[in-house]
């Protein structure tokens, strides 16, 4: 995952849909103008202000799915048996 170095910064790909996630696992997106907030056992949405007020002392990173655990021909497999027994 890319470090991301300043809070604006963080602002900014939230603004732009991206996910960010704090070092222990802490997700958050922007959803319906407020930031959703998503931890291991919690979810909470926060106001800017009080995002602001929460973490803007924290370490963020760019969330960057990885696909590499992904068996594509098991995957297209499932896809092409599940829309055979749907129609």
């Amino acid at each position: 995952m890319k470090r991301i170095n300043t809070f604006a910064e963080v602002i900014q790909y939230l603004k732009d849909q991206e996910i960010v996630m704090t070092a222990d696992r802490t997700a958050m997106f922007i959803k319906d103008n407020h930031i959703e907030v998503y931890a291991n056992n919690s979810h909470y949405p926060l106001t800017y202000a009080d995002f602001n007020a929460l973490y803007k002392n924290s370490t963020f990173y760019l969330y960057e799915p990885s696909y590499d655990d992904i068996d594509m021909e098991k995957d297209a497999a499932y896809y092409a048996w599940k829309n055979k027994s749907t129609n």
